[in-house]
């Protein structure tokens, strides 16, 4: 891990940390919302670290409980050519605090990752997400966080060592189409 990384990853832990309460959803609500990621490869598989840009749909189950689905797009140098990445996060995330405008978010679920170009394989695996969110009015909001995913790799015909993992920080805005107080 980088030392850039590790300051981001505190920061967003003393923002969870620090932040005021936020304002919860009803049960269906949807927001829609746009992302940077800045991707940390895991060493093993000869990415470069970069940038992409992605979208994220989020449905509450409860008023602090959101089913989301996140997807993002980078291009990315490897020894062997250039290659693109493409995870697919399904997770559930909790707010944390009580109603405001700052909250706090956790979450996990299941990543699966499609690289393609001069790395051509896809695999799966657990992700978790530690981050806040700023509401600029009834609608519109703007969203940090880092995220880890690890995955596995038991098969011996698996491109990648046994294990690895990416971390990913994320920034973007948003809005609610529905519901919410």
């Amino acid at each position: 891990m980088t030392a850039g990384m590790a300051r981001c990853m505190a920061l967003s832990a003393v923002a969870l940390l620090l932040a005021a309460p936020a304002s919860a959803q009803r049960p269906g609500a949807v927001e829609i919302g746009a992302l940077a990621r800045f991707t940390d490869f895991d060493n093993n598989l000869g990415m470069s670290n970069t940038v992409g840009a992605g979208g994220r749909l989020a449905v509450y189950v409860r008023p602090r409980l959101a089913f989301e689905l996140d997807m993002s797009r980078t291009s990315s140098d490897r020894s062997a050519g250039s290659a693109i990445y493409t995870p697919l996060h399904a997770r559930l995330v909790v707010g944390l605090g009580r109603p405001g405008r700052v909250e706090g978010l956790l979450g996990a679920g299941y990543v699966h990752n499609a690289y393609r170009g001069s790395l051509d394989a896809t695999d799966g695996g657990f992700s978790g997400l530690i981050g806040v969110r700023y509401q600029l009015n009834n609608r519109v909001w703007l969203r940090m966080g880092t995220d880890l995913d690890i995955m596995f790799h038991p098969s011996s015909n698996s491109p990648f060592t046994f294990y690895h993992g990416n971390w990913g920080v994320h920034l973007g805005a948003g809005a609610r189409l529905n519901g919410g107080s």
